[in-house]
Parts: structure tokens; sequence; C-alpha cells
């Protein structure tokens, strides 16, 4: 949960919440723009540390490095979203895996990165609408607890208190109610 709560890419949760949103919601419809943006996410995120290690420098150094790997990245993505929907699912199953599951090794995202590349190649239209609604209700969620806490919603209404980390128990809640919605309204008409 920290890429978005510590919002190191959305600075402006406004736009990212109404983006994340769009996602939930016509993810499916929107496929190409979706696979650009999250591989200029993962690169900016991701990929600029691996930029760095290679350059032997730090991102702290050269700030310019995260927008050269997020370039890379979409670069990678629109190439991926030509070449197949097994290469789609895997850039949406990594961005979902990165988001939700940040502490689990590597091999263990990319392992749950191919198997989603795998279910979107098979049965294409729900599992697209299905991790383009979780990956939308992250952005949407993490942005809209980052709107709360600026606002003082949180400690307005006594959020602190649930857990010792009610801003990730709140994006986890935000997160699977907009998921389900999402993926309801994507998939209406699939078998119609």
């Amino acid at each position: 949960m920290n890429l978005i709560l510590d919002a190191q890419i959305f600075t402006l949760p406004y736009v990212s919440f109404i983006a994340g949103l769009l996602f939930c919601f016509l993810g499916r419809k929107m496929l190409g723009f979706i696979v650009i943006l999250f591989g200029f996410i993962i690169g900016y995120t991701w990929g600029a540390f691996l930029l760095a290690d290679v350059m032997s420098t730090t991102t702290a150094s050269s700030p310019w490095i995260p927008w050269a790997a997020g370039i890379v990245g979409a670069a990678l993505g629109l190439v991926a979203w030509k070449l197949s929907m097994f290469l789609i699912g895997t850039v949406i199953g990594l961005f979902v895996v990165r988001g939700l599951l940040p502490s689990v090794p590597g091999v263990a995202h990319a392992g749950i990165a191919i198997t989603c590349g795998i279910l979107v190649h098979l049965y294409r239209e729900p599992v697209i609408a299905l991790l383009t609604a979780i990956s939308g209700a992250y952005i949407a969620a993490g942005s809209a607890v980052i709107m709360m806490n600026e606002f003082g919603f949180l400690r307005a209404v006594g959020i602190h208190s649930i857990s010792s980390n009610p801003a990730t128990l709140l994006v986890v809640v935000l997160t699977g109610i907009f998921a389900l919605t999402g993926y309801k309204f994507q998939t209406r008409d699939i078998n119609a």
C-alpha cells in the first residue's frame, strides 16, 4: 500500500482518484491507455532503481532517472499492448501485485504477473475487467485516503483508533468496495 499512500507517484490525489475510478469502471474499454500508464508507473517506481544501479548513481542525485525509466516503461507497455494479451495481463498483474503485496519477493511478483497474463490470454474479457477493476480501485482508494488525510477527515472521525495503521486498513476496505462495484459494472455486458 505504500506506493500510493506515500504519494511517491500521485502528487495530485484528486487527479489520481478520478483516473483510478475511470480505470475501475471503464478499464476494459481503456485497456491500451491503462497498459501504457501502468508501464510508466512501474518504470517510474521500480525501474528507476534498476536504472540508477546500472548507471552507478542514485535517484536522489539524478532526479531525471525516474522519469526516463517511466518513459521506457510506457514504451514497453505500448509494445506489450501491440504484441499480445498475455503481456498486457502480465503488466497489469505486476502492477496489482506490486501495489497490494509490496513485501513479497520479486520472484513471487513475476509468478503472479505471468499467471495473470495466462488468464488474460485464456479468458480475455472477464479477467481484464477484474484486473483493471482491482488496479483502478487501488489507485482510487489510496488517493481517497490521501485526500481524507489532507482534509483532516481521518482525525475528525477518530479513524486513528481502529488499528495501528488506519490508512492502510481504509485503503483495503475502499479497494474492495470499488473493485467489486467496478467489476460488476464492467461485466454487465459481457454475456449480453
